[in-house]
This record gives C-alpha cells, structure tokens and sequence, in this order.
C-alpha cells in the first residue's frame, strides 16, 4: 500500500494542468501591446484613406471647373464685354450667349444668360477659396492675342487633418475663329 501512495502522489504533481498567474499576466500584457499596435495602424490607414479621398474630391472638382472654363473661353470672344473683375469673367461663347463665371459663397458658379441665372460649377463638398482671371488681349483693346489666366485655389475635408488644398491654374488663349 505504501507503494500506491507514493505513486499517487506523484501522479498528481504531474497531472496538474493550466497557467500559473505569472504566466496568464505576460500572455495578456503581450496580447494587449499587440492590439494597440495593430489598432494604431489600423487608425492611420483610416486617416490616410480619407486624405486620398477628400484630395481625389478637390482634384476632380477643379479639373472638371477648370477643363470647362478652359474650353468655353477657348472658342469665345469679347472678353470682359459686360464686366470683369479679378474673381468674375465675362464673355460671348460659340454660341454667342454671354457667359460669366463668378465665386460666390466659396463655389464657382456659371451663368448662360449674362449674369442673371447662375448653376454651381463646383461641388458643395469643397471649399473654392480663391479665383482669378487676368486677361491680357485685343479685346482690352491693346492690339495683343487674347489671353486669359485663370487661377483656382480649393480645399477640401471636415477636419483640418484630413484637409486637402490644391491650386490649378491654366492659361488660355483664344481660337482664330474663321470670319
């Protein structure tokens, strides 16, 4: 009997199975620097991705105000006929309608029916903070090749972080429209 005994005893010294607290305390310390490792990366991609995004907005919000300022002006004529000031432009198109750009209330806004009736050029998502026009040309009566150049400053984004700003500017120069 005193053999079984013995034997028991040290059976159960090697059966006792599970993690000492020392042991549960490192497993847990190390699983929670993981966590805020894995979710500090996790916020970052997040930032960055709405960063790429509100710049994507601006840029294809300037590209497409500026491609179709770009054009119009192009193939139009009398420019600054009604009136210009550094932040409107005035002129005819092909069409002969008079067509003033203007910013007003931080959009680009376009009028086809010289300056009464206006659209958005602009989404509302972005901010345009500046536009300007300096012309240079015949029709200033200076006997040059018209010429306009069009400056456009926007930004866009809810918080100052994630902000994008972007500057376009294009220089246009009129057509030689056949008489």
């Amino acid at each position: 009997m005193e053999d079984c005994n013995s034997n028991f005893t040290f059976n159960f010294r090697q059966s006792r199975a599970g993690f000492t607290l020392v042991e549960m305390m490192v497993a847990v310390g190390i699983f929670a620097v993981v966590m805020v490792v894995a979710l500090s990366s996790f916020l970052n991609i997040s930032d960055v991705q709405k960063k790429i995004r509100s710049f994507q907005i601006v840029n294809d919000n300037l590209s497409y105000a500026m491609e179709t300022m770009v054009k119009e002006i192009r193939t139009g004529a009398s420019y600054c006929a009604s009136s210009c000031t550094q932040s409107s432009f005035s002129f005819v198109n092909a069409q002969g309608f008079s067509v003033v750009y203007r910013l007003n209330n931080n959009a680009i806004e376009k009028s086809n029916d010289g300056g009464v009736n206006f659209l958005l050029l602009t989404s509302p998502e972005i901010k345009i903070t500046d536009l300007k026009f300096f012309v240079r040309g015949q029709s200033l009566g200076d006997g040059l090749q018209p010429i306009v150049t069009i400056i456009i400053s926007g930004s866009s984004g809810s918080k100052e972080k994630n902000k994008t700003r972007l500057n376009v500017q294009a220089t246009v120069s009129q057509r030689e429209l056949d008489s």
